[in-house]
């Protein structure tokens, strides 16, 4: 179920006794190649060689001892391949390192459930940030802030998980006012003001807390544990083992990360699908919040308090994707004095009509700004006919939790988030067993 693509191929040629930092250069290539999310690598030790000392080395039984050479090679996308090239440089700077342009006919990857059929354990993160019953949530809130995630385990004196603490109950049941999106957005002193403003910033994680907790064990295959993540609606699922003791974490972005390292997101109109594939255009949602490049603040500000995806498509006359704007983006492209006023539109979710006089003085101040000041030009765009696992697979590279859909000629159609396509993926690979 893999999707022909543009691709990358990278050889590394080194020696045997070469080293890095007491350790054989080519184990250290390996490990840095896995850490960096690589698709897969081979290390092959050759027979005979030489290289530009021209001294022929052997593998012949009197010459065992001698330099034998180490070829390293790996396919993945090109961007990738790119980034890599540095870090290899610096680990192996007297190596011949060539790259050359490949098409990807076929993968042999093993998948279940639409994802690589492995175990839980192979990619969960074994060090995981805890909370304890009794931490006061301002713990909480710093470290979510200093995080890429947004939901925390809670455990107990013995490690077993008695709980689940996330940015919704810190909103719903926490009297923190703000979402953390906006909060990282801002700076310190401004996090500090927010701290001050909570109902009760005493309160303990056990008032918060979500007690029922979903979770998984390390044996469950990658697939299963992805389906509960969609079925119940969770971005983070605790690894526990036979008592209920935290092992490890599974985030959405680890199983994101995993379906990038087995799908291009170099996919090509004129690729050519292996087998029947889910495309965006059928999960793509078609009401998309947008706004002339011309529009005016007051525009954006109500497509924004007024849609669930917390973004706006800027569009030209032609429908062509121009920019786009998060919530967020408005917190860090506005003057700190207005930084209240704003989170206080975005907060309540109400029309204009009804914010403060406060609100609305510093609305006024922002009437002065242009759409093109307040949008991020370099828009990540998906292919209506792109499949769901190469859109999955450029979410995760990208970082980006919703893309809009075009068609040839960058028109917009639509807009497509993570969890759609999660489902859409899991939902197909089902079927096709069956």
């Amino acid at each position: 179920m893999m999707f022909t693509g543009r691709g990358k191929q990278l050889t590394i040629f080194i020696g045997e006794t070469d080293q890095y930092h007491h350790k054989a250069l080519y184990t250290a290539i390996i490990e840095m190649l896995r850490r960096e999310g690589c698709s897969g690598a081979t290390a092959i030790r050759g027979v005979a060689g030489f290289g530009a000392s021209s001294v022929i080395h052997t593998a012949a039984i009197l010459r065992l001892s001698m330099d034998l050479p180490i070829i390293i090679t790996l396919v993945d996308r090109p961007d990738r391949v790119e980034r890599l090239i540095k870090p290899l440089r610096e680990l192996a700077p007297h190596a011949l390192i060539i790259a050359q342009d490949v098409e990807v006919m076929q993968c042999g990857v093993p998948l279940k459930d639409g994802l690589p059929e492995v175990k839980v354990s192979e990619v969960m993160r074994r060090e995981v940030a805890t909370v304890r019953p009794d931490s006061p949530i301002t713990q909480v809130i710093d470290l979510l802030l200093d995080k890429d995630f947004t939901a925390v385990p809670v455990v107990d004196a013995q490690g077993r998980v008695v709980g689940m603490v996330s940015d919704s109950d810190l909103l719903t049941r926490g009297g923190m006012n703000v979402a953390l999106s906006l909060k990282r957005a801002t700076d310190p002193g401004f996090v500090r003001e927010l701290h001050e403003a909570l109902e009760n910033p005493n309160r303990k994680v056990s008032e918060v807390m979500t007690r029922q907790v979903v979770t998984t064990r390390p044996e469950a295959l990658l697939g299963q544990a992805a389906r509960l993540m969609v079925d119940r609606h969770l971005k983070r699922l605790p690894v526990v083992d036979q008592e209920g003791k935290l092992v490890g974490i599974l985030g959405r972005l680890d199983v994101l990360n995993t379906i990038a390292a087995v799908h291009l997101p170099e996919w090509h109109p004129g690729a050519h699908p292996v087998g029947e594939q889910v495309t965006v255009a059928e999960v793509m949602t078609r009401e998309v919040p947008t706004v002339h490049e011309s529009a005016t603040v007051e525009e954006i500000f109500e497509l924004l308090v007024s849609s669930l995806h917390k973004r706006v498509v800027v569009v030209d006359d032609q429908r062509h994707v121009v920019g786009i704007i998060a919530d967020s983006d408005l917190i860090s492209r506005v003057s700190r004095e207005s930084w209240r006023s704003v989170v206080e539109l975005l907060r309540a979710r109400i029309p204009i009509a009804r914010i403060s006089g406060e609100a609305r003085a510093h609305l006024q101040k922002l009437r002065a700004k242009s759409v093109s000041e307040l949008m991020t030009r370099q828009v990540i765009t998906v292919h209506e006919r792109m499949p769901v696992a190469s859109a999955l697979a450029l979410s995760a590279e990208r970082r980006v939790k919703r893309l809009p859909v075009v068609d040839n000629e960058g028109r917009l159609l639509g807009i497509v988030g993570r969890t759609a396509m999660m489902r859409a993926l899991l939902a197909h690979s089902e079927l096709a067993e069956e």
